[in-house]
């Protein structure tokens, strides 16, 4: 039988050896409180980036009416799908990888199941991510830019909502008429939508003069014949005047 105890000074007899023939390099303490801090700090900032990335993710597939395609059933998924910005979600996942690659070198994270970690990381980006939507900074950026007071980011935000996807469009009903009704886009197009018995409206089939709504479907020579209509309530187009008529289905 082995004696556990008297394995005990031979292993630090041959630490000790390592460290004298400078196998084995002594660190100062500092050299890992710098090396924490400086993890620490990248999780912070790495952490941040992802938090304003998913935000400005959501808050463009909302802009752009992506995020309301899948109201409109198989065919609203399948384009939607087709319209994510897969490149902002291929860093957005990198990103999510280097945070757990640096919150995997804290005790309290080493020890836990890889799993544990991975499911902590992605709940925090995105639960925290739409806590960023929810508290306005997105939208606080759009109308800045809108106002011309976002000098670097400005371009960006506000190119979003001005429907440059071919199956949607985004706009305010300024007419109502007999096949459907008239909308203005943040382009100051005027658009014909044309509704049809296989129009599918999403919740809310009473739309009024000066609603905003998202149109899915294809456009023809100034008219679209519409997929899918949904009426929301944002910031993304200028303001309405007044009311008019209303187009039930």
């Amino acid at each position: 039988m082995i004696n556990n105890n008297s394995q005990k000074p031979s292993i630090a007899n041959k630490v000790i050896h390592q460290i004298k023939d400078d196998k084995i390099k002594m660190r100062p303490r500092i050299y890992f409180v710098l090396k924490s801090a400086t993890i620490a700090l990248g999780i912070f900032f790495v952490a941040l980036f992802i938090l304003y990335l998913i935000s400005f993710i959501i808050f463009a597939l909302r802009a752009n009416g992506v995020w309301y395609l899948p109201c409109f059933g198989l065919r609203g998924i399948g384009a939607s799908f087709m319209m994510l910005p897969w490149l902002l979600i291929s860093v957005a996942v990198i990103l999510i990888i280097i945070l757990e690659i640096f919150v995997k070198h804290f005790a309290f994270a080493y020890r836990k199941p890889v799993l544990y970690s991975i499911l902590f990381v992605v709940m925090f980006a995105i639960l925290g991510s739409f806590a960023v939507d929810r508290i306005g900074l997105q939208s606080g950026l759009f109308k800045r830019a809108e106002q011309g007071r976002l000098p670097v980011a400005g371009k960006i935000y506000s190119d979003l909502g001005k429907g440059k996807n071919r199956d949607m469009r985004r706009g305010i009903v300024s007419e109502i008429t007999d096949y459907g009704f008239l909308i203005k886009t943040r382009n100051n197009d005027t658009l014909e939508i044309i509704v049809t018995p296989e129009t599918r409206f999403s919740f809310d089939a009473d739309i009024e003069e000066n609603d905003t709504i998202i149109v899915f479907g294809k456009q023809d020579n100034g008219s679209v014949r519409a997929l899918g209509v949904r009426k929301v309530d944002d910031d993304f187009m200028p303001l309405r005047n007044g009311n008019g008529r209303r187009f039930k289905k």
